[in-house]
């Protein structure tokens, strides 16, 4: 898998995550979870690896200029 499509993929994987965060945030926000079930803590625990990914490939395709 070529840089940039891995770097497309990871991204898109990401973003619907932090849609996901986002979800989880507003539904507690309502007060419709009275609970913390870990979900939220869950997401944005792969939302940060998910970005160290892509700073990873960042760097690697600032070495390289190869996308």
């Amino acid at each position: 898998m070529s840089m940039l499509r891995q770097y497309e993929r990871l991204n898109a994987i990401r973003d619907a995550l932090q849609d996901r965060l986002e979800f989880y945030e507003a539904r507690d926000c309502l007060g419709f979870d009275d609970f913390d079930d870990g979900t939220a803590s869950e997401l944005r625990d792969r939302i940060a690896e998910l970005s160290d990914e892509l700073s990873n490939l960042k760097r690697q395709r600032d070495r390289h200029e190869v996308w």
